[in-house]
């Protein structure tokens, strides 16, 4: 294989303890490309064989569905249009589950709206980086992620046990790396940027670094 790849798990699983996996529900494995020797790029450009390479090294993972995902910054982006609005709003309500978020009006109004703060972010950055607009996220991935957090009953964001447990939590590279990524694009994103300051707000309280 003459390239790197980068990949995304938009699953419901925690470990339980070493060897032991709890899978809850459903989801999919999506991956892409990060370097292509074949290809001579590091942007996100691929030939069939990467394609090819790709598939082949995730066949034998059939219990869950996988995808190959032409453009590895929007699988990226993708990935937190789920975990920014849930993983943070978990979090920043002092760790709830998936279910309180969802079937609570005024928090899953809020989820919505980082969703689409989430969405034009990763929208302007994929721009920025070359996408074609056919590449854009849109409504059916604010739908998707919707639809998949309403089945995911009581689930529990990897942050938020991380909280629970008062461990480090992935607060610069998962939260706020995705708001100074807004701010450098000049993409308005309060709630997402509220959000994320509640949880350093925790993080700085329990020393969670």
């Amino acid at each position: 294989m003459n390239n790197l790849v980068g990949g995304m798990a938009l699953i419901c699983s925690n470990r339980l303890s070493p060897g032991k996996i709890d899978h809850s529900y459903g989801g999919k494995l999506v991956a892409g490309v990060a370097y292509s020797a074949d290809a001579n790029s590091d942007r996100g450009k691929w030939s069939p064989s990467d394609k090819e390479a790709i598939l082949d090294l995730f066949s034998p993972v059939t219990p869950v569905p996988f995808e190959f995902d032409p453009n590895l910054l929007r699988g990226r982006w993708w990935k937190n249009v789920w975990n920014l609005p849930f993983s943070g709003i978990s979090c920043a309500m002092g760790g709830i589950t998936v279910d309180k978020i969802v079937n609570d009006p005024s928090l899953r109004r809020l989820a919505y709206k980082v969703i689409d703060e989430t969405i034009a972010v990763a929208n302007a950055d994929m721009l920025n980086n070359g996408a074609s607009l056919e590449e854009l996220l849109g409504e059916e991935t604010r739908d998707e992620m919707m639809a998949l957090s309403d089945g995911m009953g009581a689930y529990k964001p990897s942050t938020m046990l991380d909280f629970h447990a008062r461990k480090p939590m992935e607060v610069k590279y998962l939260f706020r790396r995705a708001v100074d990524r807004a701010n450098d694009l000049k993409v308005p994103v309060p709630h997402l940027e509220t959000v994320v300051d509640m949880i350093e707000y925790y993080q700085r309280l329990y020393g969670l670094f």
